[in-house]
């Protein structure tokens, strides 16, 4: 080997030793997460998170990330139900009111907080670990999609987060191409309790995927829930698909079956009328429940396995 070259191959070696170094330390070196109370530093790739809202634990699951802590509604069960699996991780109380002592025997390098339940306590969480607020509680399915990717970036990986974005979004279209052309029936979801309704707007989760699914919501508004509705409002709305989503026990839906008003609305007339699970379609949100949303209405409305 010449001088000349050895010269050259030493100073390649030296470049690309460099841009490695560079690289490696771009990666781990601070990076400025935006998010809706701010702005939240971040360095490296955080090993230990804690989701205090559902829609988290399952962008977690889609980014590959097991949660150290999840804010469960001490119901374990409620988490198998939201992954279709079961997962190691300790409970920090209630979505509600989190037990900031939990989370902070746990050591988080992060924590993820929803906005609506979060607020008052984000200074108390960001002394425990760096912490980012999103919208989950009220958050439309393209709020949820976007904070997949933003969960991604504080993770330190961010592409994983377009990756598995893109890969849901298939999936949906490939459920979407499988819905008749020229549907124009108008579907609402309804949460029936003991007493009364409430009605999920176009604004809602569950209303936003069906937008997204080229479906027609029954209610078109900015505010995503209608609380307290009765019968009257429901006729007044008269959708032409009602999913009705339940608890165990008895709702009011038990005590209008043989209401002739009940009767006359037109998803009722048709036998449009479906009950589907309360978790799934009302307390979950996130990429896997959109889409078991779109197989579910597939399968009950269009009979399509």
């Amino acid at each position: 080997m010449s001088r000349l070259t050895r010269r050259s191959f030493s100073l390649a070696v030296v470049i690309a030793a460099f841009a490695g170094a560079s690289f490696a330390k771009a990666e781990d070196g601070p990076r400025t997460i935006e998010h809706r109370l701010g702005t939240t530093e971040l360095r490296g790739k955080p090993q230990r998170v804690v989701a205090l809202e559902f829609s988290f634990v399952q962008a977690l699951d889609a980014l590959g990330v097991a949660p150290a802590g999840i804010a469960d509604d001490n119901q374990t069960k409620r988490i198998e139900q939201l992954l279709g699996k079961t997962i190691d991780y300790a409970s920090v109380g209630t979505r509600l009111e989190p037990n900031l002592e939990l989370i902070s025997n746990l050591a988080p390098d992060l924590i993820i907080a929803d906005e609506i339940r979060h607020s008052a306590i984000y200074q108390q969480l960001g002394s425990i670990a760096p912490t980012i607020v999103l919208n989950s509680w009220e958050g439309d399915y393209e709020t949820i999609k976007a904070s997949v990717v933003t969960i991604a970036d504080a993770l330190g990986d961010r592409a994983r987060g377009e990756q598995a974005l893109a890969e849901h979004e298939a999936r949906i279209a490939a459920l979407v191409a499988r819905i008749p052309k020229g549907e124009e029936r108008r579907i609402l979801l309804a949460v029936a309790t003991p007493d009364a309704m409430s009605l999920h707007t176009s604004a809602s989760f569950t209303g936003s995927v069906f937008k997204a699914m080229g479906l027609t919501p029954a209610i078109e508004t900015s505010d995503p829930v209608e609380s307290g509705a009765g019968l009257e409002r429901l006729v007044s709305v008269a959708p032409d698909i009602l999913l009705v989503a339940t608890d165990p026990g008895g709702t009011v839906l038990d005590q209008w079956q043989d209401n002739a008003v009940w009767n006359a609305i037109p998803a009722v007339r048709n036998k449009m009328v479906f009950e589907v699970g309360r978790n799934q379609f009302s307390r979950f949100r996130g990429l896997k429940t959109a889409e078991m949303i779109a197989g579910e209405v597939l399968a009950k409305v269009y009979d399509a396995k």
